[in-house]
C-alpha cells in the first residue's frame, strides 16, 4: 500500500514517519546500572514496580524511590546514576520507522510555488526508505496530513472469494455496489452466526450480537466501538442493548439530541464528543484540540476548556428555560470527559463494520464460495466450528473429506455439486512432496479413473505409507464409489495394494 502511495502522489511528495525510542525511566537505570557493573536480574528487579508511562519527570524517581526500599537504597547509593538520569531522561535513544505512518505533502505552498518533500521538512533515508525525521506529533502540529496504513487479511479473503465467484459463476462482484439493507445479512448477525466475520468472529461478540440484534449498519458500528474493555467498564455497551431493544428509556441531553441520536443518547464515538463540545461554545478547531488534551489527560488545559464549555451552555440553558443551569452544564460536562475516556473514533469503526457488513453478505449471497475461502483461512482447530455454523445455517453444501481427483493442496470447491473437499495437505501422514507429485500426475494425464489406475500412474515419491494414509482418509471414496468408508486395519490396506 505505501508503494501505491508513492506511485500514486509522487516519490517525492511521500514518505514514511520517523520515530524514536526515548530513555525512559526504567531504562536511565537498567542502562546506567549495566555500566557499572550491576546484574540485570537485579536492576530488573529494582524496576519492576515503575509503570510504563507516557512522559516522566525527575521527580517520579524519587516518588517512586519513596515506594520502594530497594530503590531508595539505590537511589541513596547511587548518586551518579540520579544525576545521569536528569538529564538524560526522555532524550532520544534510538530512532526507527513507524511501521503504518506516512505523509503526503502538498506539491505547492501557500504562495503557490511548486514544492516537495525534503523543502517541507527535513527527510532521511533509513535502509533506502525516506523518513521524516519530524515524529508523529510534530508532523500534526504542523498540519500535515498524515495516514496510518493497516494490512488487513481480511483483503486477501475478499479478494480470494470474488475471484472464486467469477470462477464458479462469471460473475463480477463489486464491493462498494454491496447494498447495506439486506434483511438476511441482518438475521444472521442477530443469530449470532458470525464464524470468519471480520470483527465479530469471537465468542464474546457472537454473544453480543444475540444480545443487541442489530438491524443496521449504524447499530454495527456502534457495537464496534462499545464491545472493548473501556465501555464495558462502564457497562455503556449493556445500556446501548437494553435502550436498543427496549428495556431502557433513552436520556438526551438538552441540544445534543441529533448529536447522540443514533447512538440512543449515549456518547459513543469521539465525533460525538467534538460537536457537544461546539455546542456548547468551542470552536471546530478548538473541539479537535480537545479531543487529543483528553487523550493525553492534561489537566490544565481541559479545566480551561471546560470551564469556556460550561460557561456557552448554561448560557443556552438558560436562553431556553432549563432548571438549574450550572448544575446541568456541571453534568454534562462530566459526562463527556467520563465518555471520552474510551470514544472510539467513528470513521474507523465504520470502516470496520463495513467490512464485517461484506463478510457476512458473501456468506450469506455466496456460502460455496465463502466457506471454501474460509477454511482455507482458518487454524486446524477452528475448522470443526465453521464446519458446525455452516451446518446451523441450512445451506445445502457437503464437505467431503479429500479426493485424488477433487482435492488441492488447499480446500477446493465444486460448484456443480455443492461440495467443498478438505485439502490433501490436511491427511496426516501424506507429506507436500507425496500431494505435490499426486497433483503434477493429475494434471498431466487427468483424472484417475480407479484405485488401480492411480497405483499404476503415481511415481514413487508417492509411497506405500501415503497411500495408505490416502485411503484412511477417504480420497479414493468417489471413485470407488464407497458410500460409507470402510475402516480397514493397515494391514490389509497394505496387502490390498
Amino acid at each position: 500500500v505505501k508503494e501505491y502511495i508513492k506511485n500514486k502522489y509522487g516519490a517525492e511528495f511521500t514518505c514514511s514517519i520517523g520515530t524514536y525510542t526515548r530513555m525512559k525511566l526504567k531504562t536511565c537505570i537498567k542502562d546506567f546500572a549495566k555500566i557499572k557493573g550491576y546484574p540485570f536480574d537485579y536492576t530488573n528487579k529494582l524496576t519492576k514496580d515503575i509503570d510504563d508511562q507516557i512522559d516522566y519527570t525527575w521527580g517520579d524517581l524519587f516518588a517512586y524511590g519513596c515506594k520502594s526500599k530497594t530503590l531508595y537504597k539505590f537511589i541513596q547509593e547511587n548518586p551518579d546514576i540520579v544525576y545521569a538520569t536528569k538529564s538524560s531522561l526522555m532524550n532520544c535513544k534510538a530512532e526507527s520507522v513507524h511501521p503504518s505512518a506516512v505523509i503526503i505533502v502538498p506539491k505547492h505552498d501557500l504562495n503557490g510555488e511548486d514544492i516537495n518533500a525534503f523543502e517541507w521538512m527535513p527527510i532521511k533515508s533509513i535502509d533506502g526508505v525516506l523518513v521524516s525525521e519530524w515524529e508523529g506529533k510534530y508532523i500534526d502540529k504542523s498540519g500535515f496530513l498524515k495516514e496510518d496504513i493497516l494490512g488487513l487479511s481480511q483483503l486477501d479473503k475478499f479478494d480470494a472469494i470474488m475471484k472464486l465467484i467469477k470462477k464458479n459463476t462469471k460473475e463480477e462482484i463489486i464491493l462498494d455496489d454491496i447494498p447495506f439493507d439486506d434483511e438476511e445479512v441482518f438475521r444472521y448477525f442477530k443469530k449470532g452466526w458470525c464464524e470468519d466475520i471480520f470483527q465479530f468472529g469471537t465468542t464474546g461478540l457472537m454473544n453480543y450480537c444475540r444480545q443487541v440484534k442489530p438491524d443496521s449498519l449504524e447499530n454495527l458500528i456502534a457495537m464496534t466501538s462499545l464491545f472493548r474493555p473501556g465501555p464495558m467498564e462502564l457497562n455503556a455497551h449493556q445500556d446501548f442493548t437494553d435502550i436498543k431493544n427496549g428495556k431502557k428509556k433513552p436520556s438526551f441531553d438538552f441540544g445534543m439530541e441529533k448529536i447522540t441520536g443514533e447512538t440512543y443518547g449515549l456518547y459513543v464515538y469521539q465525533e460525538q464528543i467534538m460537536k457537544a463540545v461546539v455546542v456548547g461554545g468551542l470552536t471546530e478547531v478548538e473541539s479537535d484540540i480537545l479531543r487529543t488534551t483528553i487523550k493525553k489527560k492534561d489537566i490544565k488545559t481541559l479545566s480551561s476548556y471546560g470551564d469556556k464549555f460550561k460557561g456557552g451552555y448554561e448560557k443556552l440553558l438558560e436562553a431556553n428555560g432549563i432548571k438549574n443551569p450550572k448544575v446541568y452544564a456541571e453534568g454534562v460536562w462530566a459526562k463527556l470527559l467520563a465518555f471520552s475516556g474510551y470514544g472510539f473514533n467513528k470513521s474507523h469503526a465504520a470502516a470496520y463494520s463495513i467490512m464485517s457488513y461484506w463478510s457476512q453478505w458473501f456468506k450469506v449471497n455466496y456460502p460455496l464460495e465463502f466457506w471454501t475461502v474460509a477454511m482455507n483461512f482458518s487454524k486446524e482447530t477452528e475448522i470443526p466450528f465453521r464446519i458446525s455454523e455452516l451446518v446451523k445455517t441450512g445451506v445445502e453444501i457437503e464437505i467431503r473429506p479429500p479426493d485424488v481427483n477433487f482435492s488441492d493442496s488447499i480446500f477446493t470447491c465444486d460448484a456443480v455439486n455443492n461440495r467443498i473437499f478438505f485439502s490433501l495437505t490436511k491427511i496426516k501422514g501424506c507429506g507436500e512432496v507425496a500431494v505435490k507429485f499426486l497433483i503434477e500426475e493429475r494434471n498431466r494425464g487427468g483424472k484417475f479413473f480407479d484405485f488401480d489406475e492411480f497405483i499404476s500412474r503415481v511415481p514413487s515419491k508417492v509411497n506405500k505409507s501415503n497411500i495408505v494414509n490416502l485411503i484412511i482418509a477417504g480420497a479414493f471414496d468417489l471413485i470407488e464409489k464407497i458410500k460409507y468408508q470402510k475402516r480397514l486395519t493397515e494391514y490389509q490396506i497394505l496387502c490390498i495394494i
